[in-house]
């Protein structure tokens, strides 16, 4: 799919995923890539991180996906090591203001499950890489997963409902990616039977739920 739209000679607008990560933004990813949108997750493949290049653009006074004008669509925007974290869906406001026509695209899931979700990512590494960087234990960061989960929700969802913006609320325990399709239909086709899930070892909640009860007779 082409950046520019034949139709009337324009930039299609941009596809910002701001949830957290491990809230299916691989699934997101794969469903623009294979639907044909340009799209990056995390970083380039030469290594350029998105969420540090966004943070340097924004200290230059340019906008915030300045040398990415090849992609339409951006999903895990982040970036953590044992000295910083960038959380670029934080960033909401400034994108917003930055691209006022850009789809906003905000996944969420079970508080619960994602923060059990993140403690496991990378073998646990990520939790390693979070105490070190905070200063906290691993009962400390996990408190403050679900703090920032709770404000980081309440936040977007109270900004976006005065913002004149193209939203979309996603939960990813609960809805269809037909959700998603209808959304981005009037600027990109998206075929949802493309959606998959990745990077998710356990299973979809709704699921275990249900094994839960067969296994309990």
């Amino acid at each position: 799919m082409s950046v520019i739209d034949h139709k009337t000679g324009a930039a299609r607008p941009l596809i910002l995923q701001i949830g957290f990560n491990r809230c299916g933004t691989l699934s997101f990813h794969r469903l623009m890539e294979d639907n044909g949108i340009p799209a990056l997750h995390w970083q380039e493949p030469e290594g350029r991180n998105v969420a540090q290049v966004m943070v340097s653009n924004l200290a230059m006074g340019r906008k915030p996906f300045d040398g990415f004008e090849g992609v339409r669509a951006f999903s895990d925007i982040a970036f953590l090591n044992g000295q910083m974290m960038i959380d670029g869906a934080r960033l909401f406001r400034s994108l917003h203001a930055a691209y006022p026509d850009a789809y906003f695209f905000f996944n969420t899931r079970d508080k619960s499950d994602w923060i059990a979700s993140r403690a496991a990512h990378a073998n646990g590494t990520f939790l390693k890489r979070f105490c070190k960087m905070s200063g906290l234990d691993e009962a400390g960061a996990k408190a403050a997963w679900g703090e920032m989960f709770d404000r980081h929700t309440a936040e977007v969802q109270s900004y976006f409902a005065m913002a004149d913006a193209r939203f979309l609320q996603f939960d990813l325990d609960r809805d269809a990616p037909s959700k998603i399709a209808d959304w981005l239909s009037p600027d990109f086709a998206v075929d949802a039977s493309l959606w998959g899930h990745y990077n998710r070892k356990s299973q979809p909640r709704a699921l275990r739920a249900e094994t839960n009860k067969e296994a309990l007779g």
